[in-house]
């Protein structure tokens, strides 16, 4: 029985697995992209055959935990990145199994690498002051200031992921009152955010500036070039204000804050406001409350931080309890 190439295996499972039989979406299929392609490139090169000369056999359990490890250590990815490129390489292996019962023991040690495990960081969020002195730093006046500044409120005040931002058009916003934009997160679920009535305002004076309607389907953020904005564009324009920022506030030279950070951020007020936990999983679009429990935590860690420095009086020791000739009385003492 002649068995399907690797090339043959690639092609169903990007063109009518992913596309058509599961319907991911297009940034999940970049990724499984990305992440079959670096693979394809380092076996090419243990292997010294081009990539067009590989076979399915060549990708072996040892060979892909070589590939995971080169990941770390030459490219310097972290190792939930690392993570990541191994559940993509995973799920074709996965398909390939299901579909070529032959090659299930070729597929079966590939699947069984582990994902590494990896100390979860301290969530970072911003302040309130730390996000009311970061927006004061927009000149809303100056070319595409007033673009930033609604790039950086709106993320905010929705808690959406930035690539969910940018894919937003004028159409998905409604400005009536109660206001809320509808967004589309992962797995192509969809959530509506309520918007502040001040967000509400800043996005209505932002599409008259430009003569933009409601019902235009265009990128509602876009680059200088008339396009849509990108998530090197979006970081690019709040890291230029978190540098105008930090002389003046230098908690704000703290490593990582990113856009996801206006996401962490929105989050904490929410709940730091007594809102309630479920409703923070539902305004981020969270599929379970795993995923938004860490939020919990870190104000936990936030508040044992601050009792730590303050200036409590210190509880007097108590003193040690005479132990008993039989520890037997002791114990039935207690």
């Amino acid at each position: 029985m002649n068995l399907p190439t690797l090339p043959t295996l690639l092609s169903a499972f990007f063109l009518r697995y992913l596309a058509i039989e599961r319907g991911v979406s297009p940034h999940t299929t970049t990724s499984y992209r990305d992440a079959m392609k670096l693979l394809l490139q380092f076996a090419a090169g243990r292997c010294r055959r081009s990539v067009d000369q590989l076979v399915i056999e060549d990708l072996t359990a040892p060979m892909v935990l070589e590939f995971l490890t080169d990941l770390e250590t030459s490219r310097g990815n972290t190792i939930r990145t690392r993570n990541s490129r191994l559940a993509a390489v995973q799920t074709f292996f996965r398909y390939v199994a299901g579909r070529e019962p032959a090659l299930a023991a070729t597929c079966s040690p590939v699947l069984s690498v582990p994902a590494k495990k990896a100390l979860r960081p301290l969530l970072g969020y911003l302040s309130e002051q730390e996000l009311g002195h970061l927006l004061a730093q927009i000149d809303r006046l100056a070319k595409h200031g007033e673009r930033d500044y609604v790039l950086l409120s709106i993320l905010y005040d929705t808690g959406a992921r930035i690539q969910e931002l940018l894919d937003l058009t004028p159409r998905d916003f409604h400005l009536e009152s109660p206001p809320f934009v509808c967004v589309r997160g992962k797995g192509r679920r969809e959530r509506l955010c309520p918007l502040l009535p001040q967000s509400a305002r800043l996005v209505r004076q932002f599409l008259s500036a430009a003569g933009r309607q409601l019902d235009d389907q265009q990128p509602f953020l876009q680059n200088g070039r008339g396009g849509r904005l990108g998530r090197h564009g979006a970081r690019y324009i709040l890291l230029k204000y978190l540098r105008r920022a930090t002389p003046a506030m230098p908690t704000l030279a703290r490593l990582g804050i990113s856009p996801h950070t206006m996401r962490h951020t929105k989050a904490m007020h929410l709940l730091q406001s007594g809102v309630p936990l479920v409703m923070v999983k539902d305004f981020l679009g969270h599929v379970d409350m795993k995923s938004t429990e860490v939020y919990v935590q870190a104000d936990l860690e936030m508040k044992r931080k601050a009792l730590d420095s303050a200036n409590c009086p210190q509880p007097t020791q108590a003193p040690t309890p005479l132990l008993s000739s039989s520890l037997i009385e002791w114990l039935e003492a207690l």
